[in-house]
This record gives C-alpha cells, sequence and structure tokens, in this order.
C-alpha cells in the first residue's frame, strides 16, 4: 500500500454500543464489573460507536505510541468528540478472542505443516485472559479445539490437523464461527489461512451477494474483524475474500514461506491496536448508512479499520419470517438481529421468542431484549428468571440489569410473585442487590424473614451490596436464621454496610454461634476492617 501524508480510512457505522455510565460507584464493589460499567447505558440518550483501529509504518510495523490528540474522527464531514480512547492492549475489560480457521482444501495441499507452526507462534503471544479456538474447514467446517486460555491446549490440538482434502466452503465457515463468536465479551478476531477461493460463491449471484452482505453485518454486530493469510501465494487476482477482509478492518497478507514470524507479528499487532469510541444520537443511527473518517496526525502512516456498513432495518421483516423457521440456528440469528432493530416489530417478535422451544433461542431472546431497553421486555424477562435452563436464568439477569432503576419497580412487584419458585425469587432478590436502591429495602427484608433458604441468604447478600443502613435491622435479627448459610450472609453485609461500627453486633454474634466454621468466618471479617 503507497504511503500517505496522513494515514486515512473511510469506514462506516459498525458497532452501536450503549455509552458507559459516568455516575460515580458506590462503596460496594459490583458483582461483575463489566455490568456495571454497561448498567446505566439505556438511561443515557445516545448510542456509543465502537471502534477497533490498526495503525501501521510503511514497513507495516504497528505504531505503538499514539495519544488520543493524535486522532481525528468526522463523521459525514462534521467532527467528533472521542468518548473513550486507549490502546487496546491496555483494555482488561475488552479480552481477545481469536478463532483460527484452517483451510484443509485440495487447494491448499502442502501448507498443513506450516500452518501448525505458525498458529502455535501466535499463541504466545496472548495475554492472561485471551482466548482461541482452532478449527479446521474445506467442506463444512470441525471445530478442534474451543475456545481456551491454555495455550497447551491449541498447541496439542494442532498436532492433529490432518490431511488437506475436499473442495473449500470458505465463507460458510466465517459464518458459523462469527454465531461462536457473538455472546463472547470484547472484541473477537477470525485468523483465516487460505487461498481465498470458495468453491460455494458465485460472484454474479445476486443471493451470494446479499449473503456476504449478512456476513459484514455480523461481523460489525459483534466486533469481529477478519484477517486473511494466504501461503505461498501473491496479489495477482480480485477474490471476494479480499474484499471482504477489507470491509471488515482486517488485512489480507501474503507469505512465501515464514509462516511463523507473519503470525507472530499479527499477535503482536492485534494487541498494539486502538480503541476508539464515540456517541451519537440513536435517532439518527437509523440512516442507512453512515461515513466516518478517521485520521492520524501522523505522517507516512495506514490507518485500518472498518470500511462498510448497511443498517438492518430493512431486515425486520425477513427476521420476523425467521422465527417461524423449523431450523433452531436460524430463530437464533433472527433473534439476534432483531435485539439492534428500533422497530415496533422487532419487540414484538422477540416477546414471542422467550417461550421458543429452543434454549438458545430463549437465551438470546433475553439478550435482544436488554439491548432494545423497551420496557415491555421487563416483565418477560422477570418470567424467564424462572426458565429451566440456566444459561438463559444468566441471560435474562444479565438483561436486567442493564435497565438499571428502570427495572427497580417491576422486581419489587416480582417479589410476591415469585415466591412459588425459589430460585426465581433468589435471582429476583439478587437482581435487587445489583440495581436496587432504597425501594428494595423493604421486599429483600420480607424475604429475609420469610422466604426459602436459599432467597433468604440472596436477600441477606443483596442487602449487603445495597449498602444501606435502614437494611441492618433485618440482616441483625436474621443471625438468628436456623440456616447457616443465612447466618454468615447477614453477618458479612452487616459488616460490609457498617464497617468497624459493627463490631459490637458481630462480637455479640460470635458468642452465640454454635458453629465454629461461620465463629472464625466472623471473626476474620472483623480482623479484615481492624487491618490498617
Amino acid at each position: 500500500m503507497r504511503p500517505q501524508r496522513t494515514g486515512t480510512a473511510l469506514i462506516v457505522l459498525a458497532t452501536l454500543l450503549p455509552a458507559a455510565n459516568d455516575a460515580q460507584a458506590g462503596d460496594s464493589p459490583p458483582v461483575t464489573a463489566p455490568f456495571r460499567d454497561y448498567v446505566r447505558v439505556i438511561e443515557r440518550p445516545y448510542l456509543r460507536v465502537a471502534l477497533t483501529v490498526t495503525v501501521i509504518d510503511r514497513q507495516g510495523r504497528p505504531v505503538r505510541d499514539l495519544r488520543r490528540d493524535d486522532f481525528t474522527v468526522t463523521e459525514d464531514g462534521k467532527p467528533l468528540e472521542l468518548a473513550d480512547f486507549a490502546p487496546e492492549g491496555d483494555r482488561r475489560d475488552r479480552p481477545l478472542s481469536v478463532a483460527v480457521l484452517l483451510d484443509l482444501s485440495y487447494s491448499m495441499a502442502g501448507q498443513v505443516k506450516r500452518v501448525r507452526e505458525a498458529a502455535q507462534a501466535l499463541l504466545k503471544g496472548l495475554r492472561p485472559g485471551d482466548e482461541i479456538m482452532v478449527a479446521k474447514f474445506n467442506d463444512q467446517l470441525t471445530v478442534l479445539q474451543n475456545f481456551t486460555g491454555d495455550r497447551d491446549d491449541p498447541e496439542k490440538t494442532l498436532g492433529r490437523i490432518g490431511v488437506a482434502w475436499g473442495g473449500t466452503l470458505l465463507f460458510r465457515s466465517i459464518g458459523q464461527t462469527l454465531r461462536d463468536l457473538r455472546e463472547r465479551p470484547g472484541r473477537k478476531v477470525i485468523l483465516v489461512v487460505s487461498d481465498g477461493l470458495d468453491n460455494d460463491i458465485d460472484r454474479g449471484s445476486v443471493y451470494q451477494s446479499l449473503y456476504l452482505q449478512d456476513l459484514l453485518r455480523s461481523c460489525f454486530r459483534t466486533q469481529t474483524v477478519v484477517y486473511g493469510i494466504r501461503p505461498g501465494l501473491s496479489a495477482t487476482s480480485w477474490l471476494p475474500f479480499e474484499g471482504f477482509v477489507e470491509e471488515t478492518g482486517g488485512r489480507l497478507l501474503y507469505t512465501g514461506g515464514d509462516l511463523a514470524t507473519l503470525f507472530a507479528r499479527l499477535g503482536e499487532e492485534f494487541l498494539s491496536q486502538y480503541y476508539l469510541a464515540y456517541d451519537i444520537d440513536p435517532k439518527l443511527a437509523a440512516k442507512r448508512r453512515r461515513s466516518v473518517r478517521v485520521e492520524v496526525r501522523r505522517p507516512e502512516v495506514v490507518v485500518k479499520t472498518v470500511r462498510g456498513f448497511t443498517a438492518a432495518r430493512g431486515h425486520v421483516q425477513m427476521g420476523v419470517r425467521d422465527l417461524e423457521d423449523k431450523d433452531a440456528r436460524v430463530r437464533a440469528d433472527a433473534v439476534y438481529e432483531l435485539g439492534f432493530a428500533s422497530d415496533p416489530r422487532a419487540l414484538q417478535a422477540l416477546l414471542g421468542a422467550v417461550t421458543d422451544r429452543d434454549e438458545g433461542v430463549r437465551r438470546l431472546a433475553a439478550a435482544s431484549l436488554g439491548r432494545l431497553g423497551a420496557s415491555e421486555g421487563l416483565g418477560p424477562l422477570i418470567d424467564l428468571l424462572g426458565d429451566p435452563a440456566p444459561s438463559v436464568r444468566t441471560a435474562a439477569g444479565d438483561a436486567l440489569a442493564l435497565f438499571a432503576d428502570r427495572a427497580i419497580p417491576a422486581l419489587v412487584e416480582g417479589v410476591p410473585a415469585a415466591r412459588g419458585s425459589g430460585a426465581r425469587l433468589a435471582a429476583v432478590v439478587q437482581l435487587l442487590g445489583r440495581v436496587g436502591d432504597d425501594r428494595a429495602i423493604d421486599p429483600l427484608a420480607a424475604v429475609l424473614r420469610g422466604g426459602p433458604a436459599g432467597a433468604r441468604a440472596a436477600a441477606a447478600q443483596a442487602l449487603g451490596e445495597l449498602g444501606l443502613s435502614p437494611g441492618i435491622p433485618a440482616l441483625r435479627a436474621a443471625l438468628a436464621d436456623p440456616t447457616p448459610e443465612v447466618r454468615a450472609a447477614s453477618a458479612r453485609s452487616i459488616v460490609r454496610i457498617a464497617g468497624e461500627a459493627a463490631r459490637a453486633v458481630i462480637e455479640d454474634y460470635i458468642a452465640r454461634e454454635t458453629d465454629p466454621r461461620l465463629q472464625e468466618a466472623a471473626r476474620a471479617l472483623l480482623a479484615r476492617r481492624a487491618t490498617p
């Protein structure tokens, strides 16, 4: 690529993420930090556009020393203020998931050994918390190693790759991998080792063109960048894969033989990228196409990021129709996409999807209702807290947490309604601890006095997470609860709320406690508070 005096990339709206909460957190640490960062989103009058930007010099080496002031972002020619900026390698809240797809078709024969060595080189550059999966594909995709942070796992897996055979279904394999990536946190990379030839793509087919557009939209929704590695080949002809990679903000790289060195350099590049975010009016986000220009105040650098996006607004009808499909995978894709559409039809379809017979569809429907943030979703999400599938209950809880204090009235009303189900009641109580305020104290105290044992323990913990002193009387009474877990949780919460002022209460509790383990745990609470 020819060097430029100013590095520039033409991109469009890729990923709409709600803005992080600017309010200061309370004294009590959140149960899960990412949710607290995300939880106030729907109260804000804007959406966040998140970009991963690669900046390289004329030799293809990452430029690492850029600051916020070095970047300029304009949208449709209008300057934008960055709401967030950081080197991706410093963002511990944005773990990296790398999916390595190895082409084992006839056209890649002779490359298997070098691919194995190169993938092992890539593994060495991952940070703690980053994960990798390995799959091979020809006329079908086979996952060799699910996502893992243990470097030894994929290294062993890569020794069992096998030999090259069959045709290539490149884009179908990418689509299947995107389904695996969409629920993973942080940023994602699909690293494809292939010659880019797809036996299933007809360049003149309108259907295939629409399919590639759908794939691109999935990449943008999931914050996934695709890189292509073509071993031993040069850029001598146009292929659909080349254009696809460029659109996602990735790079298509060619190597004559030293594949391991190239993979190692890619690992460095992933950690040298930059995270840029800015906020926009969600009403404007409905435009079908938005052009954004990113510039760097540094001579002779090249900027890489996403280049195009087609809004999903026109695909609502298709998503609603797909919810009637017999294939659960089709229905799952539909509920995921509908979660990005600010259309009444999408909301109604998702409200119906929460009762789908497939666990995966219900789980994604819960997540989509959380993204939309419509109050109509509160009741169905609370109902899902009693779903028989643990993954659905977790997704419903996470979705409700996104509503923040808007969910409190519904959760308070849900306490008596959930008394017939201990698991559902405990889940409602836990959420009140995560997002509640003083309105949650009375219902939590009522559960602590007369709920099932599991719900009583959850209520004691939730009162501690609220950190409000009016909850202490109910907690003091619960120190005499017949269930050890409730007594232990109550002691922890009293100390959490009152600190050193709770010493006399806890010492009295220790004197009356008959369980030696709980006595020791309570003494440890006081000792930690006394430590300067």
